[in-house]
């Protein structure tokens, strides 16, 4: 079995049944931050079930939804035709592929809890494919685990299972390093420090603590602009 194989083959089947249970709030709650005009289209990258489509769809002037994953994709366009979301279109491909097919093509990308599913190598590559679909100042926006986060680091350390589709979780300089080199620049990027989506987000009032704040932040939410 190919690497690419292994891949869709961890992203199918039950893990898509699991995602399927997920609460739409974990994304909701990010959309408030992306400024989004009518007049705009959105490429959501890795779009899995497409959990964005129902905060999104009558904000924007077209969903496109990209995933690797046919599982991800069937369930996605479930989603759609529940929602009667008629300006939302699905592609299961490569996403270095479909950008290189739509050169400018769109004003928002996001890739929400992805880039912890590849390594640097691959980050690089899809990163930089992705920029290339922007129209001039069109806008990323990642949303990804925060490495300096405790549980995190108590994952990394093997104390705690970890996910195994999550095989580089990153701190936010490995994230901003990451994206200079797929051509964003360092002014162009700006890195929140976000809460939990579950019940951990109790603990994101103590990121305000002096010398152990860092291990409080969960997740980050970053916007580049190209």
């Amino acid at each position: 079995m190919t690497d690419i194989e292994e891949q869709i083959r961890m992203h199918s089947g039950e893990y898509v049944d699991d995602y399927e249970r997920k609460p739409i709030s974990r994304i909701a709650r990010l959309v408030p931050r992306m400024a989004l005009g009518n007049g705009e289209e959105l490429a959501d990258f890795a779009c899995g079930n497409a959990m964005l489509l129902p905060v999104t769809y009558r904000l924007v002037k077209h969903y496109h939804g990209v995933d690797f994953s046919p599982d991800f994709i069937a369930a996605a366009k479930r989603r759609a035709q529940s929602l009667g979301a008629d300006n939302a279109t699905f592609y299961c491909q490569d996403i270095i592929d479909f950008c290189g097919a739509r050169p400018e093509a769109f004003d928002v990308a996001t890739a929400l809890d992805f880039s912890e599913h590849i390594d640097d190598d691959d980050f690089v590559a899809i990163f930089s494919a992705i920029r290339s679909s922007l129209r001039p100042n069109g806008r990323l926006y990642l949303h990804t685990p925060n490495l300096t986060f405790f549980l995190e680091l108590l994952k990394q350390r093997g104390i705690l299972r970890q996910f195994p589709q999550h095989i580089a979780v990153r701190d936010a300089g490995h994230n901003v390093r990451l994206l200079e080199r797929c051509g964003f620049g360092r002014a162009r990027i700006k890195v929140d420090e976000i809460p939990h989506y579950n019940v951990m987000r109790a603990v994101h009032p103590l990121r305000a603590v002096p010398g152990i704040g860092k291990f409080f932040a969960a997740r980050l939410f970053v916007e580049c602009r190209k």
